[in-house]
């Protein structure tokens, strides 16, 4: 009986809470819905740029379910770069090589794929047609051999005995009609069919070190996130931060003190993680390491202001994390693990609103491509501004708060 006291208290509590009904029922639906859109689908087409190769081969990539584009002579890297392909396939010899940027995977492993297959189908094609010509040209000599033969004995049968007897004509030409399948071909099954040029790095990459990149800035915007909002709450639920705002104290003081109070921790939190990731785990960086701390540190200040600002929203620990699926996992799929311009048109509209989507990206243009400070300073910019945004927006919601 005091079981069921306890299960009606708490049913009735949840139902009184909109937000938690809200975040029970329809964040879910909310993610499922988006996981929908943006994963990409495994029938979806590739495009492939294709320079001096035969329509043989564009037929079979385009029956391989691959967008072609023709093109004749183009500075492969920025057209690579410009997302105008995910790779660009050329003949040189006789000798096959697609070239990639080598920062994506989910877009050039399936490219890779289809044109080695592609070539692969032409070269037995090639072959097959080979045979077929053998088999027809013996077919063709062995019945012009046979027609010959019938032709002398019915001109053997036509002349007189006694003349017949004093020819001596052997009609055995000893033509062997059977055809050796057998041909030695030029076809290795154990080696690739193409060559694959890398712009960016080599075949050594693996999967984990082309996103590596964008997990050291997740994790640093998760983890950011999550403290500064649940120490937020916490201040407000013990009484501190009601305190606090009776003195008189600006709320802008009050912000900006939570956040370079929680943001000395956030710092030290980014380049424990960015430490770890190169120099044990051996992430390899081809630009510098400066610019590495000084994306991930403008990042976790974002992290801050919007942790800080969602948690004048909750009124429990429990609906903090339920704000996990609806702000965070969104955030890493527009991060660069997937191509954003292959999405749907309404999804590109929302990637320039997710701070993760210039951090991510920005860190593969620092680690694997190389980029300077100079060359990243517009993200930046866009960082800075997200920060100024969520700190404005913090000094704000400070008023519901005060009460003298």
């Amino acid at each position: 009986m005091r079981m069921l006291q306890l299960i009606k208290r708490i049913c009735k509590q949840v139902l009184r809470d909109k937000r938690t009904l809200a975040l029970l029922f329809l964040a879910p639906i909310f993610v499922i819905t988006l996981l929908n859109y943006i994963f990409p689908d495994p029938d979806d087409e590739v495009t492939i740029a294709v320079v001096n190769v035969s329509d043989d081969v564009i037929d079979i990539l385009e029956e391989n379910d691959m967008i072609v584009k023709q093109e004749n002579e183009i500075n492969i890297k920025s057209y690579l770069e410009d997302g105008n392909a995910s790779g660009v396939l050329e003949e040189k010899n006789g000798e096959w090589t697609l070239t990639i940027l080598n920062d994506n995977p989910m877009d050039e492993g399936p490219a890779i794929q289809g044109s080695s297959k592609a070539i692969m189908e032409m070269k037995l094609n090639d072959l097959s047609d080979n045979i077929d010509d053998m088999i027809n040209n013996m077919e063709d000599m062995s019945a012009g051999v046979e027609d010959m033969v019938e032709s002398i004995n019915e001109m053997m049968d036509q002349l007189p005995p006694e003349a017949a007897q004093n020819l001596d004509i052997n009609t055995d030409l000893g033509v062997d009609t059977d055809v050796d399948t057998e041909i030695d071909s030029e076809i290795n099954m154990d080696e690739d069919p193409i060559t694959v040029e890398y712009i960016y790095g080599d075949e050594s990459y693996t999967f984990f070190e082309i996103l590596n990149p964008i997990l050291v800035s997740f994790f640093v915007f998760f983890f950011v996130f999550l403290i500064a909002g649940m120490s937020m709450l916490k201040e407000r639920s013990s009484g501190t931060l009601e305190k606090l705002l009776s003195t008189p104290i600006r709320k802008s003081e009050i912000v900006f003190g939570y956040l370079f109070g929680y943001g000395i921790f956030a710092i030290l939190q980014t380049a424990v993680i960015i430490l770890y990731s190169v120099y044990i785990l051996d992430m390899e960086i081809a630009g510098s390491i400066t610019n590495m701390f000084i994306i991930n540190i403008l990042l976790s200040f974002v992290a801050l202001g919007l942790g800080l600002l969602l948690s004048t929203f909750v009124s429990s620990e429990f609906q903090m994390i339920q704000f996990i699926p609806l702000v965070i996992i969104p955030q890493i799929f527009f991060s660069g693990m997937l191509n954003v311009d292959t999405m749907e048109p309404w999804l590109q509209w929302i990637a320039p609103i997710m701070p993760l989507y210039y951090a991510g990206n920005t860190m593969i243009d620092v680690v694997l491509k190389g980029f300077t400070l100079g060359e990243i300073i517009a993200p930046l910019s866009i960082l800075v501004l997200f920060i100024v945004i969520f700190v404005t927006l913090n000094i704000l919601g400070m008023r519901r708060y005060r009460k003298v």
